[in-house]
């Protein structure tokens, strides 16, 4: 990705996975979300409940609230991974605490047999600490709840991926004070 280009002239993917567990290794993917923006503007959305072929963590069940029952019958992640990326296409993508979720898009993709995912990857959570220091928190919800973004459906995928998309846009608001703010200078 040419980091000349300003943000405005970027398509950008804010996603998030709901999971079975903590462990790409061993757990899977049971929600997609993922919202397709230019800074301002909400293009497109994806979302699907996806049957990880696995029992879902009761941990993992009391944050986001999915149960197995809510996944039976729904298509096996390999169905939906083509879709997804095919979704993602060539945007930058932005995720809070990115590692967890891109761990379990590279370990998914193994799993398929299918590419990795060679995009630029954004991390809200270390865009947060850049600019805003010095907050006790960094978690997604408590970034949202100071910033006086409008709160959602927190630990479900889309809406966990408007909130970052929503996140990274006051960012950007806040580091763009002098007018274009080029790509570069957002990317963790």
């Amino acid at each position: 990705m040419n980091g000349a280009l300003s943000v405005s002239e970027v398509t950008f993917v804010a996603f998030d996975f709901e999971t079975t567990g903590l462990y790409p290794a061993n757990d899977r993917i049971v929600e997609f979300g993922a919202v397709k923006f230019t800074p301002g503007t909400e293009l497109a959305t994806f979302e699907e409940l996806a049957d990880p072929g696995i029992g879902i963590h009761p941990d993992a069940e009391r944050v986001s609230g999915i149960t197995n029952a809510m996944v039976a019958g729904k298509p096996p992640v390999e169905e939906l991974l083509p879709r997804f990326m095919e979704f993602l296409g060539d945007a930058v993508l932005v995720a809070h605490n990115s590692s967890f979720d891109v761990g379990f898009l590279r370990a998914e993709l193994q799993r398929c047999a299918l590419p990795t995912v060679e995009n630029t990857i954004i991390d809200t959570l270390k865009l947060a600490q850049r600019v805003f220091p010095g907050k006790k928190s960094y978690s997604l919800q408590n970034l949202v709840q100071m910033l006086g973004i409008p709160e959602n459906t927190a630990h479900r995928g889309l809406d966990d991926s408007r909130q970052c998309m929503r996140l990274f846009e006051r960012c950007v608001d806040e580091m763009s004070f002098m007018g274009e703010l080029p790509l570069a200078d957002v990317l963790t």
